[in-house]
């Protein structure tokens, strides 16, 4: 949150961070991630725009939240017919080292039925 009370998007660039052409500063409530090209399974469109899908974005939320938090959100997710507990392991399968994976495969093999 930021000193006015509001929750900065976070915004996903396919590009290195070391990039000078990434150097400028980001928009104010703007917080911007620079990574390598999402897989096209880690991608969706909504409405027109550019999207991480379900499975990605828990296992990015999984670096933000706690277990019970992510347990939630995966309950959530489930509750509205999202959950694709196989997509997730993929997604998790992805991306690089990170110290939420434990955590996150907890979490996927309760969701796994």
């Amino acid at each position: 949150m930021d000193p006015s009370g509001h929750v900065p998007i976070h915004i996903t660039v396919p590009a290195s961070p070391d990039d000078p052409r990434e150097s400028r500063p980001s928009p104010p409530g703007v917080v911007v991630h620079h990574a390598p090209p999402l897989h096209p399974e880690d991608v969706t469109v909504i409405d027109g725009i550019r999207c991480t899908s379900v499975a990605r974005t828990l296992v990015d939320l999984a670096e933000e939240m706690s277990k019970d938090e992510l347990r939630e959100v995966f309950g959530n997710a489930e509750r509205m017919g999202l959950l694709d507990v196989g997509a997730v392991r993929r997604s998790a399968a992805r991306v690089e080292w990170r110290r939420s994976l434990p955590m996150l495969r907890e979490v996927i093999d309760e969701f796994a039925g």
